[in-house]
């Protein structure tokens, strides 16, 4: 009975740091409720626990006490956590690199814990034919926080925090940087605990082992952490230039709609004496060809009144006009209110990015493609836009990511409008079928945090 203890517990204290080291990075991504995966991972602990010490137990009737007894149990155990496994990866609901990145790290921990168990162990007595005796507990306990603590510290402060934004792709890399470092270190972490201490000198090579790995991964997330603020702040800056390029065109427009409002009024009365000539010499028709064509010249620079919102207004107005300038069918239903939670300049933004990139797509399309449908509606606490439009059916994409396909441009629109429906609580879908190109925006309209694009 005593044998059977201790073995159950000895895997017990084994299983629990590595359960948790594997869990922890995706609490928010398990398959079930925190409280159901806690309590399933609980049961089958105790159940690989109970099942080992059992097998344990049988061993040590038909194997002599030797140190061939404290391998095969050893070997056991490598067997018995081919369910863990199993569990691990499908209570986790996550892409299969993140999963595998984070088991062979926590592997490493656990060669760590083990390899520091061992040495201790063989300094105290070296005739050890099972495992988990003597003062095991307080041992182990020791390598654990030796190894499982900084492992864990990698994780939350290191890991954790550039998680969200990984690819797949970079996450395999990941993975197989963990991979490669595991396989490095299992010959000197397995080396025999009495070569270990044969010499002063390979033990320190031994600790110093166990230290340069994990400075390797602090150095490994750092560095991807710098890396990608880098290029967060260029993509921070070309989005900026973006967004002036935007209201510069925009404010361009206006101003030259202003100032051809003033040269109208300024060329109104050679107009009027035009008329009054045709009209004089009773040419009615012509009168009226000229008024005609006088009105839908007027009529391209006009400030059409869409809806109450000054913001809204004013860019739907201008991208008509473009439209309308290019052949283009520009319908528009809007229902919100005269003003918004939303930052004007961020609304500007998301805007005007919907309806430049529908604009210059349906530009190009064929005749029957060239179109573009602005619905606009606030519902609840949230703000919908769906902008509609044709294109030309060429696209680019990486995976399911939408690129740019006009000259010159990176794509920074696309970003910009993905990040500020993200800023207020929302979020984008972008879709195609055939010539048409589907855009599709909700933004919270509840006060949130300040977030930099």
């Amino acid at each position: 009975m005593m044998i059977f203890l201790r073995l159950f517990f000895g895997c017990l204290e084994q299983l629990v740091p590595y359960a948790f080291l594997c869990l922890y990075p995706f609490n928010r991504h398990f398959r079930f409720s925190h409280r159901k995966t806690l309590l399933s991972t609980v049961a089958l602990v105790a159940a690989v626990s109970s099942l080992f010490a059992l097998s344990g137990l049988f061993l040590t009737f038909i194997l002599p006490r030797d140190p061939f007894l404290l391998w095969s149990v050893n070997a056991l155990f490598l067997l018995f956590l081919i369910p863990c496994f199993l569990w691990f990866q499908y209570c986790v609901k996550d892409i299969w690199q993140k999963k595998l990145f984070i088991f062979s790290f926590t592997v490493t921990v656990a060669l760590f814990i083990t390899s520091i168990y061992n040495c201790t162990v063989y300094a105290v007595s070296s005739n050890v034919w099972l495992p988990y005796g003597g003062d095991f507990y307080q041992t182990y306990l020791f390598a654990v926080l030796f190894s499982l603590l900084p492992g864990w510290i990698i994780l939350k402060y290191y890991y954790l925090p550039i998680e969200d934004v990984l690819s797949a792709k970079e996450s395999g890399y990941l993975s197989l940087l963990s991979l490669f470092l595991c396989v490095l270190i299992i010959p000197g972490l397995t080396l025999a605990p009495e070569y270990v201490h044969s010499d002063p000198i390979i033990l320190y090579l031994f600790f110093a082992l166990l230290v340069s790995v994990f400075v390797v991964y602090v150095l490994v997330f750092k560095m991807y952490a710098l890396t990608r603020e880098k290029m967060l702040s260029q993509q921070e800056t070309m989005q900026f230039q973006h967004q002036n390029e935007l209201s510069a065109e925009q404010y361009q427009r206006i101003h030259g709609q202003i100032e051809y409002n003033r040269r109208m009024r300024h060329d109104l009365i050679h107009h009027l004496l035009v008329m009054r000539s045709f009209l004089k010499e009773g040419k009615e028709g012509a009168a009226e060809e000229y008024l005609d064509q006088y009105l839908k010249e007027t009529e391209k620079y006009t400030l059409l009144h869409f809806c109450g919102n000054p913001v809204a207004n004013m860019l739907i107005s201008h991208y008509n006009a473009l439209a309308r300038e290019q052949g283009i069918d520009f319908t528009v239903r809007v229902s919100i209110p005269d003003t918004l939670p939303i930052q004007d300049i961020d609304f500007s933004v998301l805007l005007g990015n919907l309806l430049d990139n529908a604009v210059a797509a349906a530009g190009a399309a064929p005749e029957a493609a060239r179109f573009v449908r602005l619905n606009m509606i606030c519902s609840g606490k949230m703000l919908a836009i769906a902008v509609d439009n044709g294109f030309d059916g060429h696209i680019q994409q990486d995976g399911e990511r939408y690129l740019s396909t006009r000259p010159d441009h990176q794509g920074m629109g696309l970003k910009s409008i993905d990040m500020i429906s993200k800023k207020y609580q929302g979020g984008v879908e972008f879709t195609h079928s055939g010539t048409e190109f589907h855009s599709s925006v909700m933004v919270g309209l509840e006060p949130v945090r300040e977030l930099s694009l």
